[in-house]
């Protein structure tokens, strides 16, 4: 009798934290012997400035969209190393994250998400906050979600490194 493969979803936004996500989902997919798919969601309504904020330097949708897909290359390149050949695949949509996120878990093992917070945060002070796009999936995906947190300086001169510092698990 043929097994099917599960799969990891990842959610991936261009930041160190979710770098630290892809690192983090492609050992687990490794060890559960899962496809991991990372899925790139730009929500191209809230990423548009008023017209009256005279910022210039916003990319043309064009250049954005390269910068993304470049992004996602230097990502699955490092999940590839991890992975055997074909259990990698990755996906740049338009659209909502929360949404998007939330129909991929459909069907899938896990939905891994980063997260960044303050590396002089002490343990008294908590799990870091998680953002609008974390809630939601954490209220409603069809799986377990994973929270890698990545932890990152305060001091933008300094490199902050890809070190997860922590893990949240919800499971359903």
């Amino acid at each position: 009798m043929p097994t099917t493969r599960g799969r990891i979803v990842v959610g991936v936004d261009g930041t160190e934290a979710s770098a630290a996500a892809v690192r983090w989902a492609a050992r687990e997919g490794r060890l559960r012997r899962a496809d991991v798919h990372l899925l790139f969601v730009h929500d191209s309504a809230r990423s548009e400035r008023a017209p009256y904020s005279g910022f210039s330097g916003t990319p043309r949708p064009d250049e954005d969209h390269a910068a993304r897909r470049a992004w996602l290359a230097v990502v699955e390149e490092e999940a590839s190393r991890a992975l055997p050949p074909g259990c990698l695949s990755s996906e740049l949509v338009d659209g909502s994250p929360a949404r998007a996120l939330i129909d991929q878990s459909a069907g899938a093992e896990l939905l891994v998400l980063g997260i960044a917070k303050h590396a002089d945060l002490s343990v008294s002070e908590g799990p870091p906050a998680v953002g609008p796009v974390a809630r939601a999936c954490l209220q409603a995906a069809a799986c377990p979600v994973v929270i890698v947190t990545h932890a990152r300086r305060r001091n933008l001169n300094t490199d902050p490194g890809f070190s997860p510092s922590g893990l949240g698990i919800r499971c359903r």
